[in-house]
């Protein structure tokens, strides 16, 4: 398996993902690549183990901007991806956070099309980043 950062994977998976489409849907694809990169940034660290939140801990204190993003890869991405879909973290416009549910498994689906998630090793977080989508599309809108 290949090594790739989160910023990388989240480059190209977002930059793939808005190939083609109209103007309002990549606006909408950007606003949760950002509200991702928001929620890998603040609650990242919960999925970490001692080792990584003390080298985390490093890195913020070095260049606070986008720690997470450049230390980890694919496995922490899958792994923080369901906390992603908690109420607090979901976008507050109706359509974006449609957007943000309907994303969420397309990227857990991407990281391992592109063999960058090992299907047995990393089946835990790939259920329960389905799971947690399946969960936030039964939720009641807020709107």
């Amino acid at each position: 398996m290949e090594q790739q950062s989160v910023d990388a994977i989240l480059n190209t998976f977002f930059t793939f993902s808005c190939v083609g489409k109209q103007t309002p849907t990549r606006a909408r694809y950007l606003r949760v690549a950002l509200q991702l990169r928001r929620y890998l940034e603040a609650e990242g660290f919960g999925i970490l183990g001692a080792e990584d939140r003390a080298l985390l801990a490093l890195e913020q204190s070095l260049e606070p901007e986008a720690a997470f993003a450049r230390l980890f890869g694919a496995h922490e991405l899958a792994y923080a991806l369901s906390g992603f879909l908690e109420p607090e973290w979901l976008l507050p416009d109706l359509q974006d956070r449609r957007t943000q549910v309907a994303l969420t498994p397309r990227l857990i689906q991407w990281l391992c099309n592109s063999c960058l998630l090992d299907a047995r090793r990393d089946s835990p977080a790939i259920r329960s980043a389905r799971a947690a989508a399946a969960q936030a599309r039964k939720r009641p809108a807020r709107e």
